[in-house]
């Protein structure tokens, strides 16, 4: 088990949600990088190494499903979290392939979960605490 520092790619068009994103993965420990656009989200994937990317399904031009299928094209073991307001139902019939799906009304610290259990598969507590701000940082949440 690698505990390096995970760089998670956010691609989203919304600003708000790419400031918000950026600061908590900055918080956590993560190096956050982000996209407004499925071109712009390639040129990263392309030139960097990126442990998750978490992705919008809906976007102007290229949507977030057929983004997904780029992504999988070009790296088929890159693992993608769909962060949508769609519900969780629905984002799994849009991409059914995605490791993880986030309804960005259930919270960050739902989000901050599920990318955890997707880095650090396999880790117990106890070893990504000892490596990430995840506790102190959602204790603040609250």
């Amino acid at each position: 088990m690698s505990f390096d520092r995970k760089k998670v790619l956010i691609i989203d068009d919304e600003p708000s949600i790419l400031r918000i994103y950026t600061k908590m993965l900055v918080e956590l420990g993560f190096v956050a990088r982000w996209a407004a656009n499925a071109e712009n989200a390639l040129n990263i994937i392309i030139r960097e190494k990126i442990d998750l990317v978490l992705l919008d399904i809906k976007m102007p031009g290229v949507d977030g499903k057929m983004m997904f299928e780029v992504i999988r094209e070009y790296d088929p073991s890159l693992r993608v979290v769909i962060s949508s307001v769609y519900s969780l139902e629905r984002q799994r019939e849009l991409v059914p392939s995605a490791r993880g799906y986030f309804d960005k009304s259930q919270g960050l610290p739902v989000l901050i979960d599920r990318m955890i259990g997707i880095l650090f598969e396999g880790a117990s507590q106890a070893e990504i605490k000892g490596h990430l701000g995840v506790f102190k940082w959602v204790n603040n949440l609250n």
